[in-house]
């Protein structure tokens, strides 16, 4: 079974940011074979994280630790369908650098092998979603200390040690369900423009770098993107910019 171009729109649905389009959206599945089993896939994969989820709550000492106060470790939770599904992976914290270091908890195995699926159109199909659309980050602000344990702990692997380019503004973070599995995705601000980091498990993903090779470029829709593989991750840079200045910006993520 082919892919269909909206199934992006697909994972807007059920993340409950379609909007005015849900109807329209719905109207489409029932036509269209590959959206309706894009969703059951994600309906499985969260059944599956869900039932890790209701054991491994964190302590309210380590939420404490993560966010501070507790009215600020309220607010920094996901309120959005599936984006409560992995708050509650347990995750071990020792001290490193500016704060923690956090070891996400293991997620259950996919119900079946990923297939091979290209991540540069995934990632800047998302982002120019995203960015039309205008929807909310899932906790904003600059302070990394914050940004970075909070999606750390949300997410099946580990964050590289560096997610801020040099000379960029963080804005916040978010959770993405794309290509069939978790992402990471932090907004930043260069240039006068909005550009996105995805960070996802290398594993199945096509359009990339070899390991540790220096990135690939890649547009589509007015955007560009530079795109990599390191240490078992698949990593994007993409925003309204040239290739090059990208390009450029990646490598001062690849210490």
């Amino acid at each position: 079974m082919s892919d269909c171009d909206r199934m992006i729109d697909v994972e807007a649905l059920i993340d409950g940011e379609a909007g005015q389009e849900a109807a329209a959206i719905e109207r489409h599945m029932r036509a269209c074979p590959a959206c309706r089993a894009y969703r059951d896939d994600i309906r499985r994969n969260d059944a599956l994280l869900r039932r890790a989820a209701r054991g491994d709550a964190p302590a309210p000492e380590l939420e404490a630790r993560l966010f501070g106060s507790p009215a600020r470790a309220e607010r920094a939770r996901p309120v959005v369908g599936r984006r409560m599904l992995l708050g509650g992976l347990g995750v071990a914290a020792c001290a490193a650098g500016l704060g923690l270091m956090l070891r996400p908890a293991r997620v259950p195995d996919a119900p079946g092998p990923l297939a091979a699926t290209d991540f540069r159109m995934a990632v800047l199909g998302d982002f120019a979603t995203h960015i039309v659309a205008d929807r909310p980050l899932d906790i904003q602000g600059s302070d990394t200390a914050r940004i970075v344990p909070w999606v750390s702990a949300r997410v099946p692997f580990v964050l590289p040690g560096q997610v801020t380019p040099e000379g960029t503004r963080l804005l916040g973070g978010r959770l993405c369900w794309l290509i069939g599995r978790r992402l990471a995705a932090f907004s930043f601000e260069v240039d006068d423009a909005r550009i996105g980091l995805y960070i996802a498990g290398a594993d199945g993903l096509t359009g990339l770098s070899g390991e540790g090779a220096g990135p690939v470029a890649s547009g589509r829709d007015g955007l560009q993107g530079a795109f990599w593989r390191d240490r078992g991750l698949a990593l994007g840079l993409v925003g309204p910019m040239p290739a090059s200045r990208l390009l450029d910006l990646a490598g001062t993520l690849r210490g």
